[in-house]
């Protein structure tokens, strides 16, 4: 959340309050916390992606992307 905070000086300048979705792709057998709903591919059309750092532990790999609407 913190790299999506820091991308304002790359991503478009938005002059009204805006809120956004967090998707998440998991394995097949990943336990996914009880608040969590499942959902099919967020597909935003005409869109732009900005790929963020990724990161990686002895557990973990993380892959992050901010993606909008080209045309808003």
């Amino acid at each position: 959340m913190g790299q999506i905070s820091a991308s304002v000086s790359f991503l478009p300048l938005l002059e009204e309050p805006v809120s956004f979705d967090v998707l998440i792709y998991t394995g097949k057998d990943t336990q996914a916390p009880e608040d969590w709903t499942e959902s099919g591919a967020c597909l935003i059309e005409n869109s732009e992606t900005v790929q963020l750092r990724s990161f990686s532990t002895a557990v973990h790999g993380v892959n992050t992307n901010v993606q909008y609407k080209a045309d808003f």
